[in-house]
C-alpha cells in the first residue's frame, strides 16, 4: 500500500472532521493520531492540534461521551505529560527504565494499550513540552 504525505494542516483538517462519535473509517483515523501520529509530530505540533481540537464546537460534548476522545485527550494535553522511572525484575535482574507517559484513570499510560503498573512506578516527574509556536 502507498504512503502518502500530508502537511499539518491538512492533518488538523482531517481530525476535526473526525472528532467521534463518527463512521468506523473516520474513527479509525482518530485513533491512530494517539496510536500513530503522535509520534510523528513535534511538540509543537502536538500542542498546536490539541488547541485546535479544542476550540471545536463539537469537542466538548465528545470528550463527555466518547471514550475515544478522552484518550486522544489525555495524550495530546501539554499539561497532562510525564516521565515515568520504573523498576522490575526479570529474574533475579533489575530493569530499570525511563517512559514518557500520560496519565489517564489514575494509570501512567505509554501507548493506546500499554499502562505501566503502578508497583514498578519508582517516581513519576511532570513533563513540559516545549512550545515551538
Amino acid at each position: 500500500m502507498s504512503t502518502f504525505n500530508i502537511d499539518f494542516f491538512e492533518l488538523a483538517f482531517l481530525a476535526e472532521a473526525c472528532i467521534p462519535p463518527r463512521p468506523i473509517a473516520r474513527a479509525m483515523f482518530w485513533q491512530d493520531l494517539t496510536r500513530k501520529y503522535w509520534t510523528q509530530m513535534t511538540e509543537g505540533e502536538r500542542a498546536h492540534l490539541f488547541e485546535w481540537l479544542n476550540r471545536n464546537p463539537w469537542y466538548p460534548e465528545s470528550l463527555e461521551k466518547e471514550e475515544d476522545t478522552r484518550v486522544f485527550h489525555a495524550r495530546f494535553n501539554p499539561d497532562n505529560q510525564y516521565m515515568v522511572k520504573t523498576q522490575h525484575k526479570e529474574g533475579r535482574k533489575k530493569i530499570n527504565g525511563l517512559h514518557r507517559t500520560f496519565k489517564l484513570d489514575d494509570r501512567y499510560w505509554v501507548g493506546l494499550n500499554t499502562f505501566i503498573p503502578q508497583e514498578n512506578i519508582i517516581e513519576v516527574i511532570k513533563f513540559e513540552p516545549k512550545r515551538e509556536y
